[in-house]
């Protein structure tokens, strides 16, 4: 073979490479695209869904992985493709990823959509926030092992739980206003989405560079190791104003 067609080859096999990491979704891509299927099987007369919703209030973006609004209520769902064991309880920052003994870090999601919920209320004044239900969806691949009376189950559940509300509280109208409002303000522009993206990971490096100097990324203040009730943590040392907390 000579060397000019090995050259050849070797440049073709990186260019299919690159070329297929370059179309095959992330991992979260792929579990909204999965979980958007799941809710496209729900009754459309009842039910409208919208997916990927980024909105925008007073500079800060937020993207919504799933919104269902019916007259029974607002669903926000955030989908979460993990394996692994799956810990952590309602008010932790964090929640714990176990895979074959390797442990690893992740926002705790019920607060992350409880930010999404408040970012919604904001957008929607007159919808009264107790209609919005906050469901949390982990792929079949994850175990979980939570402790919280929060709607946190698996995709293949989603439509389950969004079906066992029964009681109509907004009329066709307002639920229709409702819709029409959030597709609205749905930023569809692909400069302004990859910008949120870069944002988003801007602040996670951020983030970790903090704790990796033993700074609190709320506020600046010193991470202090501390024993609580299930072992020991860090902790802010300007608590209680910040209540920053992370896994020892």
């Amino acid at each position: 073979m000579s060397t000019y067609l090995i050259i050849f080859l070797f440049i073709l096999f990186f260019a299919v490479l690159f070329g297929l990491i370059w179309i095959i979704p992330s991992k979260g891509e792929f579990g909204e695209k999965m979980v958007a299927k799941i809710l496209s099987q729900l009754p459309k007369e009842e039910y409208v869904v919208i997916n990927n919703l980024l909105i925008k209030q007073n500079g800060k973006t937020t993207q919504i992985d799933h919104v269902v609004v019916s007259q029974y209520r607002i669903f926000v769902i955030e989908t979460k493709n993990y394996k692994g064991w799956i810990s952590g309880n309602t008010d932790s920052e964090f929640w714990m990823q176990n895979i074959y003994g390797y442990k690893y870090q992740l926002y705790n999601p019920i607060r992350q959509n409880q930010g999404h919920i408040r970012m919604l209320n904001r957008l929607l004044p007159g919808i009264d926030p107790n209609l919005f239900v906050s469901v949390i969806a982990f792929s079949g691949k994850a175990t979980l092992n939570v402790n919280t009376d929060e709607q946190v189950v698996y995709w293949g559940q989603i439509n389950e739980v969004i079906r066992s509300f029964h009681r109509k509280w907004l009329s066709a109208e307002e639920a229709q206003m409702t819709y029409n409002t959030l597709l609205a303000a749905n930023i569809d522009s692909k400069e302004d989405r990859q910008q949120h993206v870069r944002n988003v990971r801007g602040q996670i490096v951020k983030n970790q560079t903090a704790v990796a100097n033993g700074r609190c990324p709320r506020c600046g203040g010193q991470l202090v190791l501390r024993d609580g009730k299930y072992g020991k943590f860090y902790g802010c040392s300007n608590y209680p104003r910040c209540r920053y907390t992370r896994e020892w």
